[in-house]
């Protein structure tokens, strides 16, 4: 199944648990998300020693674009921009850096930081978001998963590569293998992406 889990402390003895599957999945409609925190939360428990729960789940969609991330005197930062890894729902880092931005950006100049901002933001992130939606909708079919899977963790070699690109920190310009496959990844998946769209597994 396509999807993640994490557990970050909180810092005062308690943690934030949760899980998240891609939308573009086979049967995503149908899956139960409680099912699959208590899942997550049982393969988890013994090695964290995990206490009972403390409030009760919540789920919303994190969003994956936005028509519009900027305009007079306001930008939009972090998850409200779009700017979340499509392949492992990761955002933090990404609100941080948008978000310190879009502060120094307003401290030199407030009348031009908006349109600043939004170019800098789609030089930092488009490319690799955007390969990150398409790459979604490939992975939306078990089969193409499965496959996928053994592929990318098959050699250490591969392996490293995937996480570096998976955790964005690679981009086409970075010099390598790692900065070869991210524009080659781009370059593929760009011309697959109207049949990508057409047969994703969603349902």
């Amino acid at each position: 199944m396509p999807g993640y889990g994490w557990m970050f402390p909180a810092g005062d003895g308690t943690v934030n648990i949760g899980v998240g599957a891609l939308s573009t999945m086979k049967g995503f409609k149908k899956l139960n998300l409680n099912r699959l925190q208590d899942s997550y939360r049982g393969i988890v428990t013994k090695d964290w020693q995990l206490g009972p729960d403390l409030e009760r789940p919540r789920a919303w969609r994190l969003p994956m674009s936005t028509t519009k991330r900027h305009g007079p005197g306001w930008v939009a930062i972090g998850d409200a921009a779009g700017l979340v890894n499509p392949m492992n729902g990761e955002g933090i880092d990404y609100g941080l850096e948008s978000g310190m931005l879009a502060a120094d950006l307003f401290l030199a100049n407030p009348s031009l930081a908006p349109a600043e901002y939004d170019k800098e933001i789609g030089l930092r992130f488009d490319a690799f978001l955007r390969t990150g939606r398409r790459f979604s909708f490939l992975i939306g079919h078990p089969w193409i998963l499965r496959t996928g899977l053994r592929f990318a963790v098959g050699t250490h070699g591969i392996a490293n590569i995937t996480l570096q690109v998976m955790g964005n920190l690679v981009d086409s310009s970075t010099p390598g293998v790692g900065g070869l496959a991210m524009r080659s990844a781009d370059t593929l998946l760009g011309i697959a992406d109207p049949v990508l769209r057409k047969t994703r597994a969603s349902g």
